[in-house]
């Protein structure tokens, strides 16, 4: 068994663990879009949609990482459906000790409603129940802090009935509002000589964002006085500055395909164009964006994120870099183009003898002889076009900055051998805009540098202008790719994903790395391959094991970037070659 990690806050977390514990909130919460992460205390937050584990759990030697992360599952799922978030808003401003009784008292609901619904789970709390006893039974060094420590002692023996100062409580309540009650009682009757510091907090909750919750939750009986409209807006931008061509630049730009006489109508220019836009509007065969460009994922990891897709132009004079490239991978190039028609052309001329219906064989006294009635032959006719489409997608995020080049350059060379094997491909590259993030607006920038119903005619030159910025929410993006993938009628789809390492955006690095292996399961169920170009520059082993553990065995690791001209027509080859023999 391989092992992967995912670091948070300087922690190294199994990703396998991490992926097991989502797996386990979504049966218990019935909730395909709940998620799992990592905190200093454990509690449900609804308002993301988040269980928390703590890191309690982490550097025991009387309990695994694992069996003390599911212990806060098990003992935490019924949080959605059993608390009245509208009343925690009545304690969001009293003082940390008020808080903590509270939340005892809504964490022992908790505990007795998930063992009412699932009876085993006491068994399988018992260990993690066992190490907090001892916690609690610690030396305290305040009376607020004896007081809580016995009351959660109480909750862990399954006590009906907690002594504070010279009375007797019914700590068992029935609804949010009763723990409140009961709260305030054992408070008047306790009267702690001293506060409650948050270093001693047992329990917590956000409640900011239950606040947050609560304005927004659709289960609200005012739910629809709180909604508020989000029209949106058309959004202008300006996209880039062109050029003036010089004639050495228009020359390379025919030559590459980018201009000509290839196309049904003329415009104003006396350009003929196939496409609805006008030919000043063309730029790599781009025209203006028509349709919807601001998208959102409904995921709980990508809550904020919101995708705008851009169709960038380009500087003419880029041109000539572009056919240097060109030109410089283009004997590789050939050479897997050529192969590859070798073997179509064969499989086209292939016959299949010893067939029972047919053309008579020339020779087929062997078959008579021994005899077999198969003494026939027949032509294969096979079509010689790959019946497939890619998707290229570059990390154009701030740590990809030294390899950019030579992945441009690999880019070059996959676009040159399937647009001369005539098979459509779509190349994006993708950020998130660390600059422009807000607490509720995460902007992911997708810039099209060629789309499939072009790619016969031009040239991605904009990936020339491409500069690394921000981060990369993978997952993300994989998912809006694999819709329009999936909604092309070729019968083979890939997607080929150039990146340096593991996700990495606002909110996204605990979640990232599961919220990404899903969109890669997710693109390999609607039948796309997803094949993953890793720069392992660092060799750290943690992280290429977390990258085998997202994209399996379709992980192509390149040690030494300047190596990826020379990798990649290999296996653009291998992969073309099990779709046509």
């Amino acid at each position: 068994m391989s092992y992967s990690f995912i670091k948070f806050n300087d922690e190294i977390i199994d990703s396998t663990v991490m992926m097991e514990l989502t797996d386990l909130a979504r049966l218990l919460f019935k909730d395909k879009d709940a998620s799992v992460s990592v905190r200093k205390h454990s509690y449900f937050n609804p308002y993301v949609n988040t269980v928390y584990v703590s890191t309690f759990w982490k550097h025991r030697y009387d309990i695994t990482e694992l069996e003390g992360f599911r212990h806060d599952i098990l003992t935490r799922f019924p949080s959605a459906s059993l608390f009245d978030y509208e009343e925690f808003e009545t304690v969001k401003d009293r003082d940390i000790l008020f808080q903590q009784i509270f939340l005892t008292l809504e964490h022992y609901r908790n505990r007795m409603e998930s063992i009412r619904q699932r009876p085993f789970i006491k068994r399988m709390i018992a260990s993690g129940d066992a190490i907090l006893l001892e916690k609690y039974r610690k030396h305290s060094t305040n009376d607020a802090e004896l007081l809580l420590k016995a009351l959660n002692t109480a909750v862990l023996e399954y006590e009906s009935h907690f002594k504070a100062g010279d009375e007797s409580f019914g700590i068992i309540s029935k609804s949010t509002t009763e723990s409140i009650a009961i709260t305030e009682q054992i408070i008047k009757a306790s009267a702690p000589r001293n506060r409650l510091s948050g270093y001693h907090q047992i329990h917590d909750m956000p409640f900011n964002d239950i606040s947050a919750f609560n304005r927004t939750t659709p289960f609200r009986k005012d739910s629809e006085k709180l909604q508020s409209e989000n029209d949106e807006e058309d959004i202008s931008h300006d996209t880039g500055r062109v050029d003036t061509k010089t004639n050495r630049d228009v020359e390379d730009a025919a030559v590459l395909g980018e201009t000509g006489n290839n196309t049904a109508r003329k415009s104003r220019h006396d350009l003929e164009n196939a496409y609805d836009d006008d030919v000043e509007d063309f730029h790599e065969g781009f025209g203006r964006n028509r349709g919807d460009n601001r998208l959102r994922d409904t995921g709980t990891a990508n809550t904020h994120a919101e995708l705008l897709v851009r169709k960038p132009k380009i500087k003419m004079t880029n041109y000539g870099r572009y056919r240097e490239i060109y030109d410089f991978y283009n004997d590789l190039a050939q050479q897997v183009i050529g192969d590859i028609t070798k073997i179509m052309n064969f499989k086209m001329n292939e016959f299949q003898s010893n067939r029972s219906t047919g053309k008579l064989m020339k020779n087929p006294t062997g078959a008579i002889v021994s005899g077999s009635h198969k003494i026939f032959t027949k032509k294969i006719s096979e079509s010689k076009e790959v019946d497939a489409a890619f998707s290229i997608i570059l990390d154009q995020s701030y740590s990809m900055t030294d390899h950019m080049e030579e992945c441009i350059n690999g880019i070059v060379i996959i676009n040159n051998i399937l647009k001369s094997l005539g098979i459509p491909q779509r190349i994006v590259s993708h950020h998130e805009d660390s600059f422009e993030i807000m607490s509720d607006h995460y902007p992911n920038y997708l810039y099209e540098h060629l789309d499939f119903d072009r790619s016969i005619y031009y040239y991605p030159v904009s990936l020339l202008d491409i500069e690394a910025s921000g981060d990369n929410r993978d997952g993300f993006i994989f998912r809006h790719e694999t819709d329009i993938l999936s909604r092309r009628m070729e019968k083979d789809k890939f997607m080929i994903i150039f990146s340096d390492g593991l996700p990495s955006a606002e909110q996204y690095n605990q979640s990232g790395v599961i919220d990404t292996h899903e969109a890669v399961n997710k693109a390999r169920k609607n039948g796309i391959n997803v094949i993953n170009i890793f720069i392992d520059v660092d060799n750290e082993e943690n992280t290429r094991d977390a990258i085998r553990n997202i994209y399996g065995q379709n992980a192509v690791v390149v040690e030494n970037p300047e190596e990826i001209g020379h990798i990649l027509p290999n296996v653009i080859e291998r992969v073309i070659k099990s779709l046509v023999i």
